[in-house]
């Protein structure tokens, strides 16, 4: 993983995280257990030292259900919501716990994976959210802000209905800003100014698919419009899969090169 973050340009490397699958089967990459991800989070800190920021993921709060549980969510949210708002304190307190663990074995920031929106707005109304999830989100992130610790969202989907609360919340990052969504970075980071790190949001059909040219021209693009003030992460928009080429790869952290450099003055 580290000499694959030195060739491709990498800042950061994050670790494997809880449980991958492809088609129900564990993906070729997983830690079953917490003790062997904290073992590769000590190993990666050993290996590259301060060369990287090292990233721990956990998995607080509740976010949308799978298909199997979708009716019972919506159904408590109306008639039980304090089973919900429990069952996200319970999560949120094993979640810091972790990352206190992960923290403790050489991580350098924490990445909450918690997908909350679908391509046309969070999965439930921004007053419900208000109700059932920021509290516990708030918390998660004090946690880390009271010790001058990163903390990073991941989440799918269109965001900007609760934008606003995004950044009342204090998080330092959010990672996707997802163009399958709507969420065009360039708009984005002119909503948000210096309030919040936005980590994205090259397409990863786009890399998948290329041409490189339209690669390069993307990348062109975001990179010259985010950058300049902090606040911006170049990447692209989710999980890099097998179909994505190394060489279309390359054209992506290649172009970062090219535009990324600042003006000196």
């Amino acid at each position: 993983m580290v000499e694959t973050a030195e060739k491709a340009g990498h800042d950061a490397i994050r670790d494997i995280g809880g449980y991958w699958e492809v088609a129900g089967h564990p993906a070729e990459l997983w830690l079953p257990d917490l003790e062997s991800r904290l073992g590769q989070i000590e190993a990666l800190k050993k290996v590259a030292g301060d060369n990287y920021f090292i990233i721990g993921t956990i998995s607080t709060l509740m976010g949308i259900p799978d298909g199997d549980h979708i009716y019972e969510f919506v159904a408590d949210l109306y008639e039980n919501p304090d089973k919900i708002k429990f069952l996200n304190e319970t999560y949120t307190n094993e979640g810091i716990e972790t990352q206190y663990r992960m923290l403790d074995a050489g991580a350098d920031g924490i990445l909450n994976a918690v997908d909350v929106a679908f391509n046309n707005g969070p999965f439930i109304s921004p007053a419900h959210m208000d109700e059932v999830f920021f509290p516990y989100f708030n918390k998660w992130v004090e946690s880390l802000k009271s010790q001058g610790i990163m903390s990073i969202w991941h989440t799918d989907g269109n965001l900007i209905p609760i934008m606003d609360r995004i950044i009342e919340s204090g998080v330092t990052a959010i990672q996707c800003v997802d163009p399958l969504g709507g969420m065009d970075i360039v708009e984005v980071k002119k909503m948000v100014g210096d309030k919040l790190t936005l980590i994205g949001n090259i397409d990863c059909s786009l890399l998948q698919l290329g041409p490189k040219e339209k690669i390069e021209e993307e990348v062109k693009r975001v990179v010259e419009s985010c950058k300049g003030d902090g606040g911006f992460v170049l990447s692209c928009c989710n999980a890099v899969f097998k179909a994505i080429s190394a060489e279309n790869y390359s054209a992506m952290t290649e172009a970062r090169r090219k535009y990324g450099k600042e003006k000196v003055s």
